[in-house]
């Protein structure tokens, strides 16, 4: 096809269009998703000025599968404005109490969590916490000789997932919790937050307190605690505590204070 040189930019452009080999054609919710999560991830090591305002991970950050849909034939890539993500759907269905996943309810998504950092197939006791709120799943799972966490937004396909430690992990003392990430991802209402941390014997349960006085119940099993929820505060400073339960009685926290518990 021969391109029209005197028909300035607009004739060019639509030329180029008929070489679009996905003309037409409307990418689902997850494909969505799945192009704002490797457009977070290309802009991130550059963000402009006014980024300072806007609420900033803590603790290590999510690896978000993905990629961007492009058009190879003119070379452009595509980052059209999104419909309604995922996350708003997650978000819709969130659930401020967990269900716990077992069985062969987890293994399925266990195994697409290790295939995303290319392990072998997992087995039932690989996985040590497995919840899910509404459509969407946390796992914590051993990651060779460390751990990692999982989580998925539609239940369908891994949304993201991070490393946690490299080997064991020391244990809390007694009756105390840390905290190994927080953050949130997303802006908006596609914006969700995340925390996970490491729980002490003689804890016998974790609520996150919101500023709206909303209270989450994280997962807490076999040393570990997590949860996940709509909003932004993983990612701003101290704005939720953590009430730690035991035995001997309650106490509360910001976030700032177990991060430097560990």
């Amino acid at each position: 096809m021969e391109l029209n040189e005197n028909a300035g930019r607009g004739g060019d452009l639509a030329d180029l269009a008929v070489l679009d080999p996905a003309a037409g054609r409307e990418p689902s919710p997850e494909e969505w998703i799945r192009a704002r999560a490797a457009v977070d991830r290309m802009i991130a090591p550059g963000e402009p000025a006014d980024a300072r305002a806007r609420p900033r991970p803590l603790g290590r950050r999510f690896a978000l599968v993905g990629a961007v849909a492009a058009v190879a034939a003119a070379g452009v890539v595509v980052v059209p404005a999104l419909l309604p993500s995922t996350a708003e759907k997650a978000s819709a269905a969130w659930t401020p109490e967990p269900s716990e996943l077992t069985g062969s309810q987890v293994l399925p998504l266990a195994r697409e969590c290790a295939e995303a950092w290319e392990a072998g197939a997992p087995g039932a006791d690989d996985v040590i916490v497995a919840e899910r709120r509404g459509v969407a799943s946390l796992l914590i799972m051993q990651r060779g000789a460390g751990s990692a966490e999982c989580l998925s937004l539609d239940s369908h396909e891994v949304t993201a997932w991070m490393g946690l430690t490299e080997g064991p992990g020391a244990t809390p003392p007694d009756g105390t919790v840390t905290i190994e990430t927080m953050s949130s991802v997303g802006e908006g209402r596609s914006q969700y937050s995340n925390v996970v941390g490491r729980v002490g014997a003689s804890v016998v349960g974790i609520d996150l307190v919101m500023p709206d006085g909303e209270v989450i119940r994280p997962s807490v099993r076999a040393g570990w605690w997590a949860a996940w929820w709509p909003g932004p505060e993983g990612g701003e400073v101290n704005t939720f505590r953590v009430v730690v339960h035991t035995a001997a009685g309650d106490s509360a926290f910001v976030p700032g204070q177990l991060f430097a518990a560990r």
